[in-house]
């Protein structure tokens, strides 16, 4: 089996860019009003159906935020679970290899 080398400085600093910007989706969604009222499109006969259109739009944006802000965040944990199981994996190997510099 091949071994993978990875820099564990670069992943870091990947996820907690990554990590920040997380929230920033979801406050985003925040910001999209649940419900838009038909007066926003004046007297006109067909301002009740865009009103309701708008609102589904909305509502559409809303999850869609969500779910980006959930994907973001999913990705944010892998790449800390990998700099997690690599460090275990180092640790795991530098403990099972003697030290045979002394020896040299």
């Amino acid at each position: 089996m091949g071994t993978s080398s990875y820099n564990a400085a670069d992943i870091s600093q990947a996820r907690q860019t990554i990590g920040a910007e997380a929230g920033k989706f979801g406050s985003v969604g925040d910001g999209i009003p649940q419900n838009v009222d038909a007066g926003m499109f004046g007297t006109l006969a067909n301002s009740a159906a865009v009103a309701q259109a708008v609102s589904a739009l909305c509502s559409s944006l809303r999850t869609e935020y969500t779910k980006a802000e959930t994907l973001v965040g999913a990705i944010e944990r892998a790449l800390d679970s990998n700099l997690t199981n690599s460090t275990a994996y180092r640790t795991e190997q530098q403990a099972v290899v003697p030290d045979t510099e002394g020896l040299r």
